[in-house]
């Protein structure tokens, strides 16, 4: 069966619809920026429109989840939280970060074609049908490639990085080195001396050697840290008794916002926020939940839990 005909079965298309849908995905994209943190820059979103995000759902479920993820990337899997790619490197002394710039964007869909030809027994047809759903038509490039705002891209690229994630975990692993990636966020870490300066060429050296993808390191963002400095990796602390804790910055804004909601002075969406941030909260440090409710009481917190 070919997976134009498995989408037409499962998907309120007719074959007319879904003809036009596949061949116009590429550009059925709605295009804006959004701020980034600490940064003056602006980030680029395409949202695509709700017929291609169903398409890509549906991909996603039923097809990019039987291609194998590294147990390294740690982004965007179920039943994965953030802390999983925090954990690994707990009680190590030394941290070295390293970023990909234009991550998504440097994913393109001749990456995909060349992973399928090796990996799966699927037709051109189908393999057309991948590229064009999954891909946006990037104007700048002149190719099609990976969406920021597209809510497959994360498992394409997990899935594309394979071999990647198992090149650097394997020098990692020789070298007594953790290794964990967040999209496009790499983080090392150990407590030999002086052994991470040797991992950005490393890694240099092995994006060189793959056929695919062919990512870019971004140069100002690669950090080295220490235990003495401060670790913090995807947003989260390493404390110096090495627990995983979200900071004292953000637990002074927690505690502000919980005041102003125990006076009233919160509204719907910014109750909303709070109540996904103390979820996270309890998550990655269910102990400083605990506190909060022997400050505000535990009345108070039931409400946002």
């Amino acid at each position: 069966m070919s997976l134009k005909t498995d989408l037409l079965q499962a998907l309120p298309f007719t074959e007319h619809e879904l003809t036009m849908l596949i061949a116009t995905a590429p550009r059925r994209y709605k295009e804006y920026t959004i701020e980034k943190r600490r940064r003056p820059e602006r980030r680029n979103i395409a949202q695509p429109t709700p017929e291609i995000k169903t398409l890509q759902r549906w991909l996603s479920k039923n097809v990019l989840s039987k291609f194998p993820i590294h147990a390294s990337a740690t982004a965007y899997r179920k039943d994965v939280g953030l802390s999983a790619n925090v954990s690994p490197h707990l009680g190590n002394r030394f941290l070295l970060k390293i970023d990909f710039k234009n991550f998504f964007p440097s994913i393109e869909s001749d990456d995909l074609v060349a992973y399928l030809e090796k990996k799966a027994e699927l037709t051109n047809d189908d393999c057309y049908i991948l590229t064009q759903i999954l891909f946006k038509k990037n104007v700048e490039k002149g190719k099609l490639t990976l969406a920021v705002g597209a809510p497959s891209s994360p498992q394409v690229s997990n899935i594309l990085l394979f071999q990647f994630d198992e090149a650097v975990s394997n020098y990692c692993l020789a070298h007594n080195i953790a290794y964990t990636r967040y999209a496009d966020d790499l983080s090392f870490s150990t407590s030999t001396p002086v052994i991470l300066r040797d991992c950005l060429s490393v890694v240099r050296k092995i994006i060189q050697d793959l056929p695919y993808p062919k990512l870019v390191i971004n140069e100002e963002k690669t950090v080295e840290t220490s235990k003495k400095r401060g670790r913090r990796i995807t947003g989260l602390t390493i404390t110096n008794d090495d627990t995983i804790s979200i900071g004292r910055l953000q637990k002074r804004k927690l505690r502000v916002l919980i005041h102003r909601f125990k006076t009233g002075n919160l509204d719907a969406c910014e109750q909303e926020s709070l109540r996904g941030y103390l979820a996270f909260l309890n998550s990655v440090e269910p102990k400083h939940v605990e506190r909060l409710k022997i400050s505000f009481g535990v009345d108070t917190l039931a409400l946002l839990l």
